[in-house]
């Protein structure tokens, strides 16, 4: 993670290491605050380097995670680690709350159809997906 820092050109500085180190460890997406509290930085030094991780793709942001969709308030946002490289979209389990990455053709194919269909020209998109992940899928014994 950090040659991609430097392979954009930005220097690896001190609060960028403990932001990555401490997002790589949280099993759940934080918000900035709880990252800022687990890094050991400030909420200033924690917004400004998750601004250039989310600007070089190597960190998303995600809706607040709620166990149920209508528990979020909708305004806070959470910061997870990407693994993925490129454009890709999540999926949050309801239950245990993982963020997975998901890369999708199909659906990718399906926004370009939507384009020539309409006119539309879309510029950016963001999909977040929510149910159980497989595990929980098998814990919870869902259909």
């Amino acid at each position: 993670m950090l040659e991609l820092l430097n392979q954009a050109g930005r220097r690896v500085t001190g609060p960028r290491r403990r932001v990555l180190d401490a997002l790589g460890t949280a099993p759940t997406p934080l918000t900035a605050r709880a990252l800022a509290a687990l890094a050991g930085t400030s909420v200033a030094s924690t917004y400004r380097a998750l601004g250039l991780l989310v600007e070089l793709g190597m960190v998303s942001e995600v809706p607040e995670v709620a166990a149920e969709p209508e528990e979020a308030d909708g305004r806070a946002r959470c910061y997870a680690l990407c693994s993925a490289t490129g454009h890709h979209h999540h999926f949050v389990c309801r239950s245990c709350r993982a963020t997975l990455e998901i890369t999708c053709e199909a659906l990718e194919r399906a926004l370009a159809d939507l384009e020539r269909g309409t006119g539309l020209t879309v510029e950016h998109h963001e999909l977040l997906l929510r149910g159980l992940c497989p595990n929980c899928h098998t814990k919870h014994g869902a259909p």
